[in-house]
């Protein structure tokens, strides 16, 4: 992230990573934030851009999978916990946003949902 935390520290990052790299014009988007918490308590989602190094890394394992099984992703949706747990989710659809639908609305009530899920863990 770029800037300050401030009295932050987050909980989770997400990503959503979308690519027609298979594709002439290899077109990618990203959606990445993570989930913060200040230090009285509150959550918030803060959204970061990824890195130049953090995209390639994902071509790299798109083009790496690729090699192995014949067929490309077009998303992958990357998890990560604050205690080192990660997810990768890979699907092989027509990517949302790559699609048309630049107001990808998705997101928004995730940390409603969350807080919600990790109410219920506890």
């Amino acid at each position: 992230m770029d800037g300050d935390w401030g009295d932050r520290d987050w909980e989770q990052i997400v990503v959503n990573y979308e690519t027609l790299l298979h594709a002439p014009d290899q077109t990618t988007s990203a959606t990445a934030f993570s989930v913060a918490r200040q230090k009285g308590g509150r959550h918030e989602c803060v959204d970061f851009r990824l890195s130049d190094a953090a995209e390639d890394g994902l071509e790299r394992v798109k083009r790496d999978m690729h090699a192995q099984s014949g067929t490309y992703w077009t998303t992958c949706a990357v998890t990560i916990e604050r205690d080192g747990r990660y997810r990768f989710d890979y699907g092989y659809d027509a990517p949302y946003r790559l699609s048309g639908n630049v107001d990808d609305r998705r997101f928004a009530d995730y940390l409603t949902r969350y807080l919600a899920e990790k109410n219920g863990r506890q």
